[in-house]
């Protein structure tokens, strides 16, 4: 019984130092580096939210900073019958993508490429993105 006791705690010492050893060191980086390493976590965290969509209230958003370049879905869940919500791309090049969505017009756009460095604006609501999946999601 003793030794099992001692087992159990010899293991209970050495599971935490075994989790920690996988943390990456970051001692070296630099600010800019940090804020890059910082950047790409958040990008990730939001990859990951799309599954089940991430609200993005009214606002200004660049892609590539705030947005990660892809090509999404757009969802509008207007919160009453009336509501609306403009949405707008416009591209550094130019180009440009405007709609109103609302309940009784589209709530939708079905697939919709966030270009890097583009402009999205959102005003008088909020909307959800999805990652797009194909025309059977």
């Amino acid at each position: 019984m003793k030794k099992l006791i001692t087992i159990i705690l010899i293991l209970a010492m050495i599971l935490p130092a075994a989790a920690l050893a996988d943390i990456p060191d970051i001692s070296n980086l630099t600010v800019d580096e940090l804020i890059e390493l910082n950047h790409q976590i958040r990008m990730k965290f939001f990859s990951e939210k799309l599954i089940n969509g991430v609200r993005i209230p009214a606002g200004v958003y660049t892609v590539g900073v705030d947005i990660p370049e892809g090509i999404y879905r757009v969802v509008y869940n207007p919160p009453y019958e009336t509501a609306f919500c403009s949405f707008s791309i416009r591209e550094v090049d130019g180009g440009s993508y405007s709609t109103l969505l609302g309940f009784s017009s589209s709530n939708d756009i079905g697939k919709l490429y966030f270009a890097n460095l583009a402009t999205v604006t959102i005003e008088n609501g909020e909307v959800y993105l999805y990652g797009y999946t194909g025309l059977f999601d």
